[in-house]
């Protein structure tokens, strides 16, 4: 089935009893650096990714193809003691352990830290969940619209008209999944040097709140605030900011060094506006002279110019740009069909990503019961 095929982490094991995007993507990050990844879902349903449209075969996800491609999958269930034992009997096993329970809902079913550090004291066992372990909101439900509003990422979006705007970039939930990610390679180290493993509590509001580092640290030093494009970076700024053209399409201007503004003011043929770089009223000016030609006429201007002006792609346009196929930035996974999917943006020399589809439900189950025949725990060496 699947597995490892090398690369920077192999010979490590990830124990993945989360489900939804964030552990997904945590775990596909993990995979694809080489680390064997074990899926734990629930029997005759499995994790609710593997239902999501669109389909690329009959029954087969798109989304679940990306998110688990390269994984094993087990089924069990977690309220039958006989499937709990043997999911601690992997983690006996397993350098790391990711669960996304709201918390004490591991602890209830037997699968919670203290049962996994039991029998490997060297477990690094990572709990994701939308508020963390502890605090006043630490069992309420959420999805990351819920995270990012409280966080205060959606007040920065949008316009003193419209509101805030959604974005199909979901913060808080890949943002989320990195820092998992990032927890459970630290907690690998850690207990490879010592011997001991951990319990590390990472928050989906709190990774929003991380994603928030220059408007919040500006906030917090007693900075002015970002709603609504008002800040720097979303909006407030003439040189920084996204403009419609003629033909309804948008552009992205990013000249926030003075070079970039000033080549770029003088090749619009509006020098006088040199320094009004960062002067808000001259956001109407530049609106007015970008509204005076279509998309590909700006382009052809100012493409090649050197001046961080980019077109507002829509995702077919992105999909297919050269620059990202040139760097396997999109790849093809599939015999009986195939589907392209995002590559791993982390290259290691020498390491090639193997491509691999995702796993049929408890297409593993019989290896993991193999796994588990008498051995001594991992010591953590």
């Amino acid at each position: 089935m699947s597995g490892t095929g090398g690369g920077p982490l192999a010979g490590v094991r990830v124990l993945d009893l989360s489900r939804l995007l964030p552990g997904a993507s945590c775990t596909r990050l993990l995979r694809d650096l080489g680390a064997e990844v074990v899926k734990v879902e629930r029997p005759g349903v499995g994790d609710d990714l593997r239902h999501e449209a669109p389909e690329v075969a009959d029954g087969v996800s798109a989304v679940h193809q990306f998110l688990d491609a390269g994984k094993r999958s087990v089924a069990l269930d977690l309220k039958n003691p006989d499937d709990v034992a043997l999911v601690l009997a992997l983690g006996e096993r397993a350098d790391a352990v990711l669960e996304s329970f709201r918390p004490g809902v591991a602890d209830r079913l037997g699968v919670g830290y203290a049962q996994f550090a039991a029998r490997n004291p060297a477990v690094v066992y990572v709990s994701l969940s939308g508020y963390g372990q502890d605090g006043p909101r630490s069992h309420e439900p959420g999805h990351d619209i819920n995270f990012c509003a409280e966080a205060g990422v959606l007040s920065t979006t949008g316009s003193a008209e419209s509101g805030p705007a959604l974005s199909a970039v979901l913060t808080a939930d890949m943002t989320g999944g990195s820092l998992a990610a990032t927890a459970v390679l630290a907690g690998v180290l850690q207990a490879r040097a010592t011997g001991r493993g951990s319990h590390v509590d990472v928050s989906l509001y709190e990774a929003a709140h991380w994603a928030l580092a220059l408007p919040m640290s500006a906030h917090l030093a007693g900075g002015p605030d970002w709603a609504n494009q008002s800040g720097p970076l979303n909006g407030g700024l003439p040189c920084y900011r996204v403009y419609a053209c003629a033909d309804g399409r948008h552009i992205a201007v990013g000249a926030l060094e003075p070079v970039f503004w000033e080549r770029l003011v003088a090749l619009l043929d509006r020098p006088d506006l040199a320094d009004r770089r960062t002067d808000p009223t001259a956001i109407g000016e530049l609106a007015a002279v970008f509204a005076q030609r279509p998309l590909a006429e700006w382009l052809d201007l100012l493409g090649d110019a050197q001046v961080c002006v980019s077109p507002v792609r829509t995702l077919p346009e992105a999909a297919a740009d050269p620059h990202l196929r040139s760097r396997g930035g999109v790849v093809t996974a599939g015999e009986e069909w195939t589907v392209e999917q995002p590559g791993c943006p982390i290259r290691f020399a020498g390491h090639e990503v193997r491509r691999a589809v995702a796993p049929e439900l408890d297409g593993d189950g019989p290896w993991a019961r193999e796994q588990v025949s008498p051995a001594p725990p991992r010591s953590g060496a």
